[in-house]
């Protein structure tokens, strides 16, 4: 038998909004306490460890549904400032939100 973990890459999606990057990733059947992230340097890492239990006192006889263990990084672009990163995990979607560094965000310059 082979124990060797296997992981599937998530479908993820980086958006731009004026003042911030988030990160929205499908991670079905995912709780947060299955769900590692980390950030190294500009790189974000995610990895979930999938964890299902029969019921006590019943035994699989034929099964199709299996828990997915997730795995993926990502860099985030040079303008987000990724000391203010936060996440939330909720119906199976985990959104990363990081905000654009001040110096980087758009603004509007007067005229004098």
């Amino acid at each position: 038998m082979n124990t060797e973990e296997k992981f599937t890459v998530p479908a993820a999606t980086l958006i731009e909004k004026p003042e911030e990057y988030e990160l929205k990733v499908e991670v079905p059947g995912v709780g947060k306490e299955d769900a590692e992230l980390h950030m190294d340097g500009r790189t974000l890492t995610l990895k979930t460890h999938a964890k299902y239990q029969h019921p006590a006192g019943f035994r699989p006889v034929a099964t199709e549904f299996e828990r997915t263990n997730y795995a993926m990084s990502v860099d985030m672009p040079e303008m987000a400032d990724v000391t203010t990163l936060s996440a939330k995990l909720e119906n199976g979607v985990l959104a990363v939100t990081v905000k654009k560094r001040p110096e980087t965000q758009a603004r509007k310059i007067d005229i004098l």
